[in-house]
């Protein structure tokens, strides 16, 4: 008989089996462990549904949840992940998602859908969240114009500590465990905390922006900015997803000809208010962007009006 039971940290050895298939060589049963024992507080004591038949496991999702402030407003958040369901058993994989949609209250993310999971959870009332890409390109930045006058930029921890005020410092501490760099700009009226992450199993390794808090003051000071991630990751090449920095006019950037879609379904939340941490995306560092290589080929190929950005 096949039954639908909630998942927890003790059962990952059961999962992990199932985790294999996705055949991603570079995360190890360490990585995997990160989506059931994340380190900020879990409201819910489960980390997914297990699709059993009988005491066997068939098939799983992963659940990662979290409350975020967004707007002064507590929201609940639940990232889909790892959905993944034995081929004899693929006609229980809608069984997964139903607890998944009766969560109330909750926006619900899908940050790496699958070609087929894209179908089904379009068909379930998700949207796309802004799925464009930018890339900044390393022109223009130098130490000179890394540093401007009233502007500093930091990644030592005690200083971002001390800086860093509610949500950005919660949101600090929670990823201190995992693949993420975190760097903060200020001057003397205010900050933006920056959280990225250096993508793994790539001839050509590249940043890809996570969080910004302050989208305008990354602008006023993207030079420095860029800069400090050039030097401080060993990558020319930075990311970011376009809804991060909406209405920017960012020098030396690029639309790419291509898009990492993504997915959530929310009652109340606008797609540039949801960004990319808590999610497998971090805990997993994850990207579903193709190797630099291949973008820079798309891009070569890509005509002039698909290449750059009218508003940056």
């Amino acid at each position: 008989m096949v039954t639908i039971q909630k998942i927890d940290a003790l059962m990952f050895s059961e999962v992990y089996d199932l985790l294999l298939d996705f055949r991603n060589k570079h995360l190890t049963a360490k990585d995997w462990k990160n989506i059931f024992d994340y380190k900020w507080d879990q409201e819910k004591k489960y980390c997914g549904y297990g699709l059993f038949d009988g005491k066997k496991l068939v098939g799983f999702i992963g659940l990662i949840f979290s409350q975020r402030l967004v707007d002064n407003k507590i929201e609940r958040f639940c990232n889909v992940t790892s959905w993944i369901v034995r081929k004899k058993y693929r006609g229980y994989s809608l069984l997964l998602m139903e607890p998944v949609l009766k969560l109330k209250n909750y926006t619900i993310t899908d940050l790496t859908p699958s070609r087929v999971v894209y179908s089904i959870e379009k068909r379930l009332g998700f949207r796309e969240l802004d799925s464009r890409l930018k890339i900044l390109l390393p022109f223009g930045v130098s130490r000179t114009n890394g540093n401007i006058s009233g502007c500093h930029c930091t990644t030592d921890k005690h200083l971002l500590e001390r800086k860093l005020k509610d949500k950005d410092l919660k949101l600090f501490h929670d990823h201190i465990p995992y693949k993420c760099s975190h760097l903060i700009t200020y001057d003397n009226n205010d900050y933006c905390y920056i959280v990225y992450t250096r993508a793994e199993g790539s001839k050509i390794p590249y940043c890809y922006i996570q969080y910004i808090s302050n989208p305008n003051l990354f602008l006023k000071y993207i030079s420095t900015i860029r800069f400090e991630i050039v030097r401080g990751s060993k990558t020319p090449l930075i990311i970011v997803d376009s809804r991060l920095v909406k209405h920017l006019n960012l020098p030396f950037s690029f639309n790419l000809p291509f898009r990492s879609i993504k997915l959530y379904r929310s009652s109340n939340l606008r797609p540039e208010q949801v960004d990319n941490l808590y999610s497998e995306l971090v805990l997993l560092n994850l990207s579903t962007i193709p190797p630099p290589l291949e973008i820079c080929l798309e891009l070569l190929n890509a005509p002039i009006s698909q290449r750059f950005d009218p508003h940056g």
